[in-house]
């Protein structure tokens, strides 16, 4: 109904969305249900119905989303990072690393179930690999993978890309939803923030002062542009291709957070409120690039390959998530770093209150990237002819 071109009232719907979620959590109107949850699947909603332009048309531009996209997250990561400490950045990242690796090992037995349940001809061990890249590093081990193993010109590569863009979010709204179910939830032991991170004990921020809020944005609009500048300098002397400016970006935070932690931490508060503002909107375009309609599309053999994968993938995360005495959050949180990467594990751990989290989300999914293509094309290799 409403032309891809017409930004401000989609921007508008955008901080519609954001703000039922938001305010109808602060109220307790959705009880356990997260607001993020919330507003995703309001935006999905409108989406599958023609209400607002899909996210996940490769078709159609939408200006606003791609904006969303390109700024939101680069701006939201610094504001959540104001309040960090390198000892426990390490002790936290090693942690999540251990629970991430095992997810990626769930990744690859799930593909391997699938292979073996699910057959779309010569090509099936193609969309193995390029879905175990994806599954445990995002969309540039996707390309990778694709790349490598000749997939690119695969009549099933478009319902693949759909499956990618469309189906990995509903499976995103299953992690946000979870925490709710107060059966699953009482099974594992509770998130608790490390004794040394504890809220600012200064003046309190409850009432922001327009010169906080502006100080926050001048910071994080500084680390995202030093970050731009040095992301294909970086990406030039590591030979990649990899946007780095998110992990610049974080680094560049945690450095100052460090050098000048007193006048950082003055300011956290009003920096996350700030963050947390900045992820809602994107993740309500995550929900526009929910829509039905556009999964339903997709190969049918296709949906249910990746289906078993991460229903694989899940059930050894929380399994041994479990024995290994992880907290529900924690599995949840590197679910999702595997399966869609720092921009959505960092959001996932802010919304479950893990804010001495976020950072450690951060690193554990570029990690991906590092590992993503390498299993997915190995495992592409030994499954082929």
């Amino acid at each position: 109904m409403l032309s891809p071109d017409n930004s401000i009232l989609i921007f508008t719907i955008l901080l519609a969305a954001s703000l039922l979620g938001i305010y109808g959590e602060r109220l307790g109107w959705y009880k356990n249900i997260s607001g993020v949850l919330v507003t995703i699947i309001v935006m999905a909603l409108l989406a599958t119905f023609g209400i607002i332009p899909s996210a996940s048309d490769p078709n159609v531009e939408v200006p606003v989303y791609d904006f969303v996209f390109k700024y939101f997250v680069p701006l939201a990561i610094p504001l959540l990072l104001f309040k960090v400490q390198m000892g426990r950045i390490v002790r936290e990242s090693g942690r999540l690393l251990i629970m991430f690796l095992i997810g990626s090992v769930g990744v690859v037995i799930g593909a391997l179930i699938a292979w073996k349940l699910v057959d779309i001809g010569p090509e099936t061990y193609k969309l193995a690999g390029v879905l175990i890249g994806t599954y445990t590093g995002g969309s540039v081990n996707f390309m990778a993978v694709a790349s490598t193993l000749d997939f690119l010109e695969s009549p099933h590569f478009p319902s693949t890309i759909a499956v990618d863009n469309v189906f990995t979010n509903f499976y995103l709204m299953g992690l946000f939803a979870i925490p709710s179910i107060g059966w699953i939830a009482r099974r594992f032991v509770k998130w608790e923030e490390p004794e040394d991170f504890v809220p600012h004990e200064g003046e309190s921020n409850t009432t922001y002062g327009l010169e906080s809020i502006v100080w926050c944005l001048f910071i994080a609009f500084g680390l995202f542009a030093m970050a731009s500048l040095l992301s294909p300098v970086l990406g030039k002397v590591l030979a990649t291709n990899v946007d780095l400016t998110v992990l610049i970006t974080t680094i560049l935070t945690i450095v100052l957070a460090n050098l000048f932690p007193v006048k950082m931490d003055a300011i956290s508060d009003v920096a996350f409120d700030l963050g947390m503002f900045f992820l809602y909107v994107f993740l309500a375009v995550i929900g526009a690039a929910s829509d039905i309609g556009t999964m339903l599309t997709a190969s049918p053999g296709v949906i249910f390959f990746a289906a078993v994968i991460l229903i694989v993938h899940f059930i050894i995360s929380l399994t041994v998530g479990r024995l290994l005495g992880y907290s529900l959050e924690e599995i949840l949180v590197t679910s999702c770093a595997n399966a869609a990467g720092p921009s959505v594990a960092a959001p996932m751990a802010a919304s479950f209150g893990m804010r001495s989290a976020v950072t450690p989300a951060i690193l554990v999914a570029i990690m991906g990237y590092v590992v993503g293509t390498f299993l997915g094309v190995s495992v592409g290799l030994v499954l082929g002819p």
